[in-house]
C-alpha cells in the first residue's frame, strides 16, 4: 500500500507521550502493533461493535501514539540531498475524498534548488491521490515531533504535482 520506506507503529505505552494509554475508550487493552511495516498494511483499528459484526477479535478503537521508523537525516540533511523540490511548511485549506483518496491542498513553503532554500512560495496547490503519494515516499527524516500523538518526521516524496507561482 506504500513505499517500503514507510513503517508506522502504534506505541501506546511510551512513557509520558501524548496518547499514552493502557486501554482504549471501550476497555480493550492496548499493545504495541505495526500498522504498516515496510509499506505493507499489517492491521486495522477495529472497535468492539464492528468486530462483533465481522465476527473477528477487536484490536482497539483508534490509534494511540503513532510513530514512524526514523531515517538518519534531519530536515537540513534531507533538503541538502534535493536537486529541485518544494519544502512544504504549511497548508492553506483544501479537500480530500476519503472514498477515492484524491486530494488538493493549498500550500506554502520554499523552493529548493541544489540543496538550498531559494525563495518562499505561496498560493500553490499540491494535488494527487493518497495511495499514490505514499507509494512515492523516498526518505523519512530523523526529526519526529514528540509533542504530538502522531510523531511525524520530515518526509520526502518523489514526483508530486504542484501548481501555482
Amino acid at each position: 500500500m506504500a513505499s517500503s520506506k514507510l513503517t508506522l507503529v502504534d506505541e501506546p505505552h511510551l512513557p509520558q507521550a501524548m496518547g499514552f494509554r493502557w486501554f482504549d475508550n471501550e476497555g480493550v487493552a492496548t499493545q504495541r502493533r505495526f500498522v504498516v511495516e515496510n509499506g505493507i498494511l499489517k492491521t486495522y483499528y477495529i472497535d468492539t461493535y464492528n468486530a462483533g459484526k465481522m465476527n473477528v477479535q477487536p484490536t482497539i478503537s483508534g490509534e494511540s501514539v503513532l510513530t514512524f521508523h526514523l531515517g538518519n537525516k534531519d530536515l537540513e540533511g534531507l533538503v541538502g540531498d534535493l536537486k529541485k523540490g518544494i519544502l512544504v511548511t504549511g497548508f492553506n485549506g483544501g479537500n480530500s475524498n476519503p472514498s477515492t483518496g484524491d486530494f488538493s491542498f493549498g500550500i506554502e513553503g520554499f523552493l529548493i534548488e541544489n540543496g538550498k532554500l531559494i525563495k518562499p512560495v505561496s498560493e500553490m496547490n499540491i494535488t494527487g491521490n493518497m495511495l499514490g503519494l505514499w507509494e512515492r515516499l523516498v526518505a523519512v527524516g530523523s526529526d519526529a515531533r514528540e509533542t504530538s500523538s502522531w510523531r511525524t518526521p520530515s518526509l520526502v516524496f518523489d514526483d508530486v504535482v504542484f501548481s501555482g507561482s
